[in-house]
């Protein structure tokens, strides 16, 4: 077998493994959010470079912000567009980041929506208030 085809034959092997098999392969999971967040998403994917980064860098500003959190009032334009569905391809601790943030925010479109309104600010850090769910005295 000739050093291409043993080349291309590898490339393939690799493209079929499962997430149990290699961590760096990402999963794909569907999502319910808003149009509106859909659309900065895509905005913010084409200055990360793929909309799965945008979200990746998102989750873990909202994360690394734990005790501060995007209220709904400043989301409302976000929010009260129509839910649609959209496929992303995520790395495992984005998706886990998201299931977290659940807790605090109430749906996986919520997170989402903030992750949108996050990416939409030039400054994503300013803008953050205390959450009502942090206790001040833990830190």
């Amino acid at each position: 077998m000739s050093l291409r085809k043993t080349k291309e034959k590898k490339r393939l092997s690799n493209l079929k493994r499962e997430a149990d098999e290699h961590p760096s392969v990402n999963t794909a999971k569907r999502y319910k959010l808003p149009e509106a967040a859909v659309d900065i998403i895509s905005k913010a994917g084409v200055i990360h470079g793929q909309q799965s980064r945008a979200i990746q860098i998102g989750a873990e500003l909202l994360w690394r912000s734990v005790e501060e959190y995007v209220p709904d009032a400043d989301m409302s334009r976000i929010l009260d567009s129509p839910l649609t569905g959209k496929t992303y391809k995520l790395p495992g601790r984005t998706i886990d980041l998201i299931e977290v943030l659940t807790r605090e925010y109430g749906t996986r479109g919520k997170v989402l929506a903030a992750i949108a309104y996050i990416m939409s600010k030039p400054e994503p850090r300013k803008g953050l208030r205390p959450s009502p769910f942090s206790d001040s005295n833990i830190f």
